[in-house]
């Protein structure tokens, strides 16, 4: 059955991150009946401070951008049907407003649909170090029933480049989704 997703990319270094695991979603588009693509105000910033530019030309048909202030949006009513969201890369303000229960956008609003509908909501931080107010609203987010997947590369896989450990690294995502990708480089025990 195909899936109707929600990407969030919100302001915090790593937009190329929830631009590649984008790319890889259109490339397998046929398992997604719709996806929504929300871009924070924020994202546009920290674009603009790397030198970063959105070009969503490979965007196809079935996806949607939306406005991070348009809270009527489908996504934003917990009766419109969807598996789930991914935000990546997630800001620690992000992660804060979405462990508080706090609304202040849609990606907030899409994120408490998620929580208290029971669907699936990633959220790939992006911070380091962690501070400890960092670790309890992951730890408060994950009891709610947000998965916590920080981008940590593989290499048991023998990337040959950044490249081999992005891709690993959404096939991940794609697996947490329920989206099943085939590819020899997973973990297997030869018999």
């Amino acid at each position: 059955m195909k899936k109707r997703i929600v990407v969030a990319l919100t302001g915090a270094s790593g937009l190329k991150l929830g631009d590649y695991f984008l790319r890889k979603v259109a490339e397998n588009s046929e398992f997604f009946e719709k996806v929504f693509v929300i871009v924070s105000d924020n994202a546009k910033l920290v674009a603009d401070a790397e030198n970063f530019s959105f070009d969503f030309s490979y965007f196809p048909e079935n996806f949607v951008l939306l406005n991070q202030n348009d809270f009527s949006a489908p996504v934003a009513s917990g009766s419109y049907p969807f598996e789930g969201m991914v935000v990546i890369p997630c800001s620690m303000s992000s992660l804060a407003s979405m462990a508080s229960g706090v609304g202040t956008n849609l990606i907030h609003r899409v994120a408490d649909v998620c929580l208290k509908e029971g669907r699936k909501l990633i959220v790939v931080p992006r911070e380091t170090p962690f501070s400890l107010v960092h670790i309890e609203n992951m730890r408060k987010l994950a009891l709610s029933g947000g998965r916590i997947v920080p981008f940590i590369p593989s290499f048991y896989n023998n990337p040959s480049g950044i490249e081999d450990m992005l891709d690993f690294f959404c096939i991940r995502i794609f697996d947490l989704l329920g989206v099943e990708i085939k590819d020899e480089r997973r973990w297997r025990i030869d018999e």
